[in-house]
């Protein structure tokens, strides 16, 4: 599933793209993912402009000048992806938004897990941000390490992968940075968050900002489906020092990699140097 640097990569990239252009139509050709219906969502769009393109945790928030915010979540195998005018779409094209200019931006998703809810743009925040019970954004300047530490001491006796996960906590991290940052502060995801020092939870602060950063400069991680809007691979797998890497050495100390199921999840770690 795309997480935060993916998201955002597309973000920056609709922002450069996008911004400023008009929707000139419309085309839902699957509406089971959508919260309205297909003439809502073409009277709301049709001839208003985008006028902002907004993260927050793993969500794409599209703003238009109509008042109305077009909320996108890619789940496991959604992409967004701009092209020329006049591409045919492919059979897992959900919706199709013609833009002036040349380009048209394709919802495309195999698995039809993503969903798309238009909501009047006051209301996004406590509809989809306060109803989601988001936690804060890990790369924002409000985000201390004092922070961080408050909110992972709550979660007591739970192991630290899974807490990482809990977006209550920090918003938009996934199974790739969990595992990243965990190898960055060199804690294993089975270790309890109670038994977590002062000194480790630091570490693993630094580690999930290091790691994010990392991979948005790389334009987030193709280890799946993801692909950027162009349709480009992001480059961060060549990057990655745990997830991913079963029966590799590590890049730290020369030890394999494992892989663990925990809390339902694929986990990668090094035994020999996450304590």
């Amino acid at each position: 599933m795309p997480e935060l640097p993916e998201v955002e990569t597309i973000r920056r990239q609709l922002e450069k793209e996008a911004v400023g252009r008009r929707i000139k139509g419309v085309d839902v050709r699957f509406s089971g993912r959508l919260n309205v219906k297909p003439a809502v969502l073409a009277k709301a769009l049709v001839s208003s402009r985008i006028i902002a393109a907004r993260r927050r945790a793993k969500l794409l928030f599209v703003d238009f000048s109509s008042g109305w915010t077009l909320v996108l979540h890619l789940k496991m195998t959604g992409r967004l992806l701009l092209v020329p005018a006049k591409t045919r779409p492919g059979k897992h094209d959900h919706l199709v938004f013609h833009l002036n200019g040349g380009r048209d931006l394709f919802f495309e998703d195999v698995r039809k897990f993503g969903y798309q809810k238009l909501i009047r743009t006051e209301e996004v925040e406590e509809a989809i941000v306060v109803a989601g019970d988001y936690g804060p954004e890990p790369l924002e300047p409000g985000f201390t390490l004092a922070r961080f530490t408050g909110c992972l001491r709550k979660f007591g006796r739970k192991k630290i992968k899974p807490s990482l996960l809990d977006q209550t906590c920090l918003a938009g991290i996934g199974n790739i940075y969990a595992d990243e940052s965990l190898w960055r502060a060199r804690i294993r995801p089975e270790r309890r968050v109670a038994t977590l020092g002062p000194a480790e939870l630091k570490a693993l602060y630094a580690g999930v900002r290091d790691s994010l950063k990392i991979s948005i400069r790389n334009r987030g991680t193709s280890a799946d489906d993801y692909l950027d809007l162009y349709g480009k691979k992001g480059t961060n797998e060549a990057a990655l020092k745990a997830y991913g890497r079963e029966g590799l050495k590590c890049r730290r100390c020369g030890g394999l990699i494992a892989k663990v199921r925990l809390a339902g999840r694929g986990t990668h770690y090094c035994p020999r140097c996450q304590k």
